[in-house]
């Protein structure tokens, strides 16, 4: 069984978030088992800085083969920072994607946040599949 990082919340388009301590400002990622699924991930196009984000509106997009997969926000809020790192080399998302980030985003409703899935729960519902 996958391994994943206790301290992420999760979405069920297998994005993770990690939340600073006040729940005010958010990291977020995507899993293995997106990596997984996706396979070659060969670019990404990323939020701007400063763009307003909706809970559930598309946001960024995987470039991969024949394809683009497109992800949604997680939670509403402003994009503060983007990975310039995971945008000049997409391949780093499939060496570690819980170390390399796609984005940081100010929460603008810490109850969005609450909705997420734990660990616990994303590994339930990967069982469910």
């Amino acid at each position: 069984m996958r391994e994943h990082p206790l301290d992420l919340s999760y979405t069920t388009k297998h994005l993770w978030v990690r939340a600073d301590d006040e729940e005010t400002v958010a990291t977020v990622g995507i899993t293995q088992d997106l990596v997984d699924d996706v396979q070659d991930i060969s670019a990404i196009d990323l939020p701007m800085v400063e763009d307003e984000l909706e809970m559930d509106t598309y946001c960024v997009h995987l470039h991969l083969q024949n394809r683009i997969h497109h992800l949604r926000a997680p939670v509403t809020g402003r994009v503060l920072e983007i990975n310039k790192d995971v945008l000049d080399t997409p391949y780093l998302l499939h060496v570690e994607p819980y170390e390399h980030w796609l984005y940081k985003m100010e929460i603008d409703d810490t109850e969005e946040f609450h909705l997420l899935m734990s660990c616990k729960q994303y590994v339930k519902f990967l069982d469910s599949l």
